[in-house]
């Protein structure tokens, strides 16, 4: 597996992953204007299989995801130190209230929960605001 840089035509495969990992996908346009920020794939035998998505800015973590069929294999983990790698101080994140194995697979990675943001999703749902101090 090797982690890379997004690249323009990486994104139809990206948004693909992006569709069959969440209810409410991000717009297409989204990932076209992370392409200047922190925005990494996981290849593996050249197929991309996950993505992360970052703005070092803001230090925040916007998005990352596995394509279902590579889940639970440490993509999603290799992803998330990577990025990590770029950001320094206190890196945010939100993750859906409801979402137990994210939250949890966050809080492996050193990321603790620091509030909620109350119908922070298009559906109504809260977010927990997890945070990570990186130095």
């Amino acid at each position: 597996m090797i982690i890379r840089k997004c690249k323009e035509e990486d994104l139809e495969e990206v948004f693909r992953i992006e569709l069959l990992s969440f209810k409410f996908a991000y717009p297409r346009l989204l990932f076209h204007e992370y392409l200047e920020k922190l925005f990494f794939v996981a290849e593996e035998n050249g197929k991309i299989v996950g993505y992360v998505m970052a703005d070092e800015k803001r230090n925040l973590i916007v998005s990352i995801a596995v394509h279902p069929a590579y889940r639970r294999k440490g993509y999603g983990k290799k992803l998330l130190e990577h990025v990590l790698n770029f950001m320094k101080g206190k890196v945010i994140l939100q993750v859906r209230k409801s979402n137990e194995r994210a939250i949890k697979f966050y809080e492996k990675l050193g990321f603790r929960k620091i509030g909620e943001i109350k119908k922070y999703y298009i559906d109504g749902e809260d977010a927990i605001l997890m945070a990570k101090r990186i130095d």
